[in-house]
């Protein structure tokens, strides 16, 4: 159950529990080559294990130095345009949502709940909740 909670946002109605993604503030990401080809970042896109934690290569460098040095990339192009990481997983980066507003220790989170309605397969209105931290 803790290797889930690690990896896996479950859903929730609570605005200051919400799962990341759902707020439009989170985004998994990696890194191709110019062809497309994703590139080796240690582990496969959404592995959940103890590799796929950002700074994992960090203190193990002799096991894939190139993996360090593409994570090193990504993070610090991430972080250098105002995004943060979630540390366990290499992928994962939130800008105004409620974990980035923890993590930069924001007063106010950018994104939160929605609420729509949707008529005929269509949304007819929404409306934004306020996310306070």
């Amino acid at each position: 159950m803790q290797a889930t909670k690690k990896y896996v946002a479950f859903p929730s109605k609570d605005a200051a529990h919400l799962a990341p993604h759902l707020t439009g503030g989170a985004i998994d990401v990696t890194l191709a080559d110019v062809h497309g080809k994703a590139l080796d970042l240690g582990t496969a896109f959404d592995e959940m294990n103890e590799k796929s934690a950002t700074r994992y290569f960090e203190q193990h460098t002799h096991e894939n130095p190139l993996a360090c040095q593409y994570r090193r990339l990504l993070y610090n192009c991430m972080t250098l345009a105002g995004f943060t990481n979630y540390g366990e997983e290499w992928w994962h980066y939130d800008y105004g949502n409620l974990a980035w507003a923890r993590r930069v220790q924001a007063q106010v989170a950018r994104y939160g709940a929605v609420h729509a309605t949707i008529q005929n397969h269509h949304v007819k209105e929404f409306r934004f909740y306020e996310s306070l931290y």
